[in-house]
């Protein structure tokens, strides 16, 4: 970690976007993701606010916060609201035990939203791992959260 950080904080550009990229995804290829303190770490290399490093952690999908090991997206958006989205949201979170920051409590699950996963008409919408699961309901989320609980 020591040595990514010393390369890209010697680097004429090492406050662009690209270059942050490049280091947060090495960081994250060391580490397994990129932690509060690796983000710290990250924004004194390259010389910009945390907040910035931050920014860039959320909006790129390849890098992540924890080490989870599943990445479940809700669709929170009104077709998928009408349709009880957000009951199959609060399901998901007490089924396998999501925290505020949207990771569970053994670490091997991230649940996020999006405003719409551009599949409306088989709403309600949930994608686990990239895989979209359609025409969602209470007791089809429930098998969804138990399967993911056995899986190891």
């Amino acid at each position: 970690v020591r040595e990514i950080l010393d390369y890209y904080s010697g680097q004429k550009d090492r406050g662009s976007q690209e270059m942050i990229v490049s280091m947060l995804r090495e960081l994250q290829e060391a580490e397994g993701c990129i932690t509060p303190e690796r983000m710290q770490m990250a924004a004194q290399a390259a010389g910009v606010k945390e907040s910035l490093i931050r920014l860039i952690v959320k909006r790129y999908p390849s890098l992540k916060e924890a080490d989870y090991v599943h990445e479940i997206l809700a669709c929170s958006g009104p077709r998928c609201g009408a349709k009880q989205g957000m009951e199959l949201l609060r399901i998901l979170k007490r089924e396998l035990e999501i925290g505020d920051n949207g990771i569970s409590r053994d670490g091997r699950i991230c649940l996020k939203t999006q405003n719409c996963l551009k599949q409306c008409r088989t709403s309600p919408n949930i994608m686990v791992d990239g895989t979209l699961y359609s025409h969602m309901d209470t007791e089809k989320v429930r098998e969804l959260a138990e399967k993911m609980r056995k899986e190891g």
